[in-house]
């Protein structure tokens, strides 16, 4: 990518309604959060530096901000990482253990989720989110999803995680109250994973 090209990415305007689209934004998250598996449809008009997709990018711009350390498996001169800096101000860190926000671009290429910080005995709440972008999100069908927040179950596929996933999740799972929360996005799709879910 060009110098030129990297700068106009950084510049991009973001949500066109800052205050507005950031809040939308963040009820969809709070509501990802509270109902795990359910996928969410997010409709902006957000300009969006490649590879972000828009969910991922939408749900950067509403949590992001200067406390909040950032890895990602991007460049850190990338045009999206510049751009996340521009909007939000959020300082890089090159080991996953640092970030208080992981973002993955290349899923299938993730570092393992035990790599990522999962809080402190004292302050559970210390632990990362990570933001995982994906090939497809569906409801009704793949995993079996149970736990606070579903009231029977919940049915999530997800196409485009490691092989290992499942298993790393699982693992996560029992370290509860410990461990890594995850937002799945595709597209302008997302879905979370609290570390409370259970995936059969």
């Amino acid at each position: 990518m060009s110098t030129a090209q990297i700068e106009r990415e950084r510049f991009l305007a973001g949500f066109s309604d800052a205050v507005m689209d950031g809040q939308r934004t963040f009820r969809t998250v709070l509501n990802a959060m509270s109902q795990p598996g359910r996928v969410f449809h997010l409709e902006l008009d957000l300009e969006v530096p490649a590879p972000l997709h828009h969910a991922a990018a939408a749900v950067a711009l509403s949590l992001f901000d200067f406390e909040t350390p950032l890895w990602a498996d991007l460049p850190a001169d990338s045009g999206a990482i510049q751009w996340l800096r521009f909007h939000c101000g959020c300082p890089l860190v090159e080991d996953p253990a640092f970030g208080r926000f992981g973002l993955i671009t290349m899923s299938r290429k993730m570092p393992g989720i035990d790599q990522f910080h999962p809080g402190l005995d004292e302050f559970p709440g210390t632990s990362a989110t990570l933001i995982i972008q994906v090939a497809s999100l569906a409801s009704g069908h793949g995993r079996r999803l149970t736990g606070p927040g579903i009231e029977k179950e919940q049915f999530l596929d997800v196409l485009g995680l490691p092989e290992n996933f499942w298993a790393a999740w699982k693992v996560n799972r029992s370290l509860y109250p410990l461990g890594v929360d995850l937002i799945l996005t595709a597209g302008r799709e997302l879905a979370a994973l609290p570390r409370t879910t259970r995936a059969d």
